[in-house]
């Protein structure tokens, strides 16, 4: 059995070499022709080569077409299925890390003081979760655990899996509400949805300048797509801050947005890069070919991931930090604006392929800290033996 194997996915030799012949090749490489001239019979890729009508009917011996991301906006479903294609994806691979940066990105703009605590009131605020997938139940799972309250609008959720979101609302102790609700009642928002670019759940520009109806004022974090919120959207006088991972118009991002002076947080879309989630997608796509093939998978990559010691720390945010370098990444993705538009783009790709993988939480052992309250922050958030 060929299999062809996108040669950015981690650990691909350890994961397959025993499930067939394998090939690796860049993305630019992997191409209908090219995947026919091997004969291919499976085919495991990343979100950067979209694979269609036109590739499927170049390749006709493919059987699986795996892609070892959360998102699937890449994978041309229908045409997948009608040409009876086993298709799997890496969802939710990511959720724990972006419920880590999200978790940090909360304590890091509270405790710098850059808003008014009114957003955090009582003293913390409500947060909206518009999206309750993998990835925004993640989120929830920690923020909950942290003390906030929560609610959420995922309107495909509810109409399609009720059983998952009657779940949800009592493990959470949340309420399902519209776009308009959440919008008016949270203080701070947080954005985990799949890019849908039309149709009844379309989540492109799900944000726009007059909708939902302009509100009190509120945080804004998006870590999923930046099309779900065009840059003009940002201008919105009820968004008294933005927190932001991905951007309208990536990776040619806006010099004006980089001076905003309501952007508290820049990122370049590396909210869900973990060592942890790049081995989990690895070892989802094995599980997947395994079973497609009918053999027991094999490989799950925990010898690729020991624990590690933190170093001692002065504060809470300190050794937070160490983990997920926020104050780093911002000053890097903010040093973008000096540069041309035309520079800024290949820069901000070259931020985003040289970001040094972090670890997850429960794989970091912190110092005791002597705080009671971070202490018990640390054990919310997950720290090995915190």
């Amino acid at each position: 059995m060929i299999l062809v194997v996108d040669d950015a996915i981690a650990h691909a030799e350890r994961a397959f070499a025993s499930l067939g012949e394998l090939h690796r090749l860049p993305a630019a490489e992997i191409t209908g022709p090219r995947l026919a001239q091997l004969d291919a019979r499976a085919l495991i890729v990343r979100s950067v080569t979209r694979v269609d009508a036109a590739l499927l009917a170049a390749a006709p011996g493919l059987g699986f077409v795996g892609t070892a991301t959360a998102g699937v906006d890449h994978l041309e479903r229908p045409a997948l299925a009608a040409r009876g294609v086993q298709v799997a994806s890496a969802a939710g691979c990511n959720a724990r890390a972006v419920a880590e940066w999200v978790a940090t990105a909360l304590l890091t703009v509270r405790a710098r003081g850059q808003l008014d605590d009114a957003i955090f009131t009582g003293p913390i605020g409500l947060v909206g979760l518009v999206g309750l997938g993998e990835v925004g139940s993640r989120v929830a799972r920690v923020l909950v655990a942290l003390g906030y309250a929560v609610i959420a609008c995922d309107p495909p959720l509810v109409r399609e899996r009720p059983e998952r979101a009657r779940a949800l609302a009592a493990e959470l102790d949340l309420e399902f509400v519209d776009l308009p609700t959440l919008w008016r009642r949270c203080t701070i928002v947080s954005l985990h949805v799949p890019l849908i670019r039309e149709g009844r759940d379309q989540t492109l520009a799900m944000i726009t300048p007059q909708d939902p109806a302009p509100a009190g004022p509120k945080l804004l974090i998006n870590t999923c797509r930046g099309p779900v919120v065009p840059d003009r959207a940002l201008d919105r006088p009820d968004l008294a801050g933005l927190i932001l991972d991905v951007w309208a118009g990536e990776p040619t991002i806006s010099a004006r947005r980089l001076a905003d002076p309501r952007l508290h947080l820049a990122s370049p879309h590396v909210a869900g890069y973990s060592l942890e989630g790049k081995v989990r997608a690895t070892a989802m796509m094995h599980r997947a070919l395994s079973s497609w093939l009918g053999v027991a998978p094999s490989w799950a990559g925990a010898e690729l991931l020991p624990p590690v010691a933190l170093a001692p720390a002065g504060s809470l945010l300190e050794l937070l930090h160490q983990v997920v370098d926020l104050p780093g990444d911002d000053a890097r993705v903010r040093a973008l604006a000096a540069l041309s538009d035309d520079a800024r783009a290949p820069a901000f790709e070259a931020l985003r392929r040289g970001y040094r993988l972090r670890r997850e939480f429960r794989s970091c052992q912190p110092p005791p800290l002597g705080d009671p309250a971070a202490d018990a922050i640390l054990r919310n958030l997950g720290l090995r033996g915190a």
